[in-house]
């Protein structure tokens, strides 16, 4: 089963809530987009769905996606138009990305996006990368498993990190991995973040999915303190049923002004490991 993007369900969540027969509410653009180190900008941009009784079908996911919205990113030193194009990892299966801009530790990078009369722009910083010193599995039952990420965190203080996973033969792209983020407000010194599942989001959030024999490759990533603020606050979202349109607060979280989304920069580094 293809996966669902956050993009599609933040859409869903920000157009209705569970139960919803009434008039549509105004729509609003939704854009998820990430630059990492290394790597290149990645923007998914769609407008929300005025879906009834919390449904929502693949037909309407892909009505909804801006492909002829204009998006742009800037490293300070030059501005690129992304180019949008199919992409059958995610749903909507479409994003718009570049390979002339290369996301640098340390380096500012801004979007923006004009879709009809929306216009939206963020900001985010890339992070310099914290390796891991140990990654290990950890037995939770008979056959499933949880990742235990030790790492050292530097002495400064304001470092945030973010866990995603990407099971060999399951997933097509990194995931969100469930409660897999952690601030150095809370810790000193060397420290050890579990990954307990994948947030599949047709599975269960906080369910273990991590099983004997998977072959599972980690992207560790470190982050600026307004995406970790947006993931911590996103599996709230999910975990209560609360209604997106406030957790995705452009003042709040997210750091985009005039859509709903974020955009993030990432400090990433790549691993993999067997479960053994």
């Amino acid at each position: 089963m293809k996966k669902i993007s956050l993009i599609a369900l933040v859409a869903l969540m920000a157009a209705a809530c569970n139960g919803y027969d009434g008039p549509a509410p105004d729509s609003h653009l939704v854009l998820e987009g990430w630059i990492d180190s290394g790597g290149h900008p990645v923007v998914l941009l769609s407008e929300s769905i005025p879906a009834r009784n919390g449904s929502i079908s693949r037909k309407e996911m892909v009505q909804s996606i801006a492909r002829w919205g204009k998006v742009s990113v800037s490293d300070g030193e030059q501005e690129v138009v992304l180019t949008g194009m199919a992409d059958d990892r995610y749903m909507p299966p479409y994003i718009f990305t570049t390979s002339k801009i290369t996301g640098v530790p340390g380096r500012e990078y801004t979007v923006t996006a004009d879709y009809k009369d929306f216009h939206a722009t963020a900001t985010t910083t890339i992070p310099e990368p914290v390796p891991l010193d140990t990654l290990y599995t950890l037995p939770m039952s008979d056959s499933l498993y949880s990742i235990m990420c030790g790492f050292t965190d530097p002495p400064q203080k304001g470092n945030y990190y973010r866990a995603f996973t990407k099971t060999t033969g399951i997933d097509r792209k990194y995931q969100p991995s469930a409660l897999a983020y952690m601030s150095d407000e809370v810790f000193d010194g060397y420290a050890e973040m579990q990954i307990a599942s994948t947030e599949r989001l047709n599975e269960s959030l906080y369910e273990f999915n991590i099983k004997r024999g998977d072959e599972v490759s980690v992207k560790f990533c470190t982050c600026d303190r307004r995406t970790f603020m947006f993931w911590q606050n996103f599996e709230v979202m999910l975990g209560t049923n609360a209604n997106a349109t406030y957790y995705f607060d452009t003042d709040m979280y997210g750091g985009l002004q005039g859509a709903l989304g974020y955009w993030a920069g990432y400090g990433a580094s790549y691993y993999t490991i067997t479960v053994e």
